[in-house]
């Protein structure tokens, strides 16, 4: 018999009332994806902007496929994900493939934006999201270009 894991997602009353005035990101609706067995299932979460999401479970739980799903780099075996037109998400695979070694995070984020956010130099408002992001491995230089 597989075993059926549900994931319970805590959304204090204020932010359900204020979720709907607000237009949403991503919406989750009875997400589940099952591989071999079940990874997870019944997952409802709105995520709007300015939202910041932890996602913590044990290994093999499906965080990273979860995050995937997310990305739209892999189909969920059920439920719907509801994305904002124009809305791109990315995110680091675990697993750095060889060919970006090489690069800095800063320069990858560079590369991901588009050419009015970001200059071929690595411009300013560049640096600055990525300090923002990422305070403490900037300071020790190794968002560096």
């Amino acid at each position: 018999m597989a075993c059926r894991r549900t994931v319970k997602v805590h959304q204090p009353e204020f932010l359900r009332q204020t979720r709907e005035i607000d237009m949403a990101l991503i919406s989750l609706k009875s997400l589940g994806v099952t591989m071999s067995a079940p990874l997870f299932s019944n997952l409802d979460l709105t995520i709007g902007a300015g939202d910041r999401l932890g996602i913590v479970a044990a290994n093999g739980r499906g965080k990273s496929t979860l995050l995937r799903c997310l990305a739209g780099e892999l189909d969920a075996t059920a439920g719907d994900i509801i994305r904002s037109r124009g809305l791109r998400v990315g995110h680091v695979e675990q697993s750095v493939p060889d060919a970006l070694l090489d690069r800095s995070f800063h320069q990858l984020v560079a590369d991901a934006l588009p050419p009015s956010s970001a200059t071929a130099s690595c411009g300013a408002s560049t640096s600055r999201w990525i300090r923002s992001t990422c305070p403490r491995r900037c300071a020790a230089g190794r968002c560096a270009p």
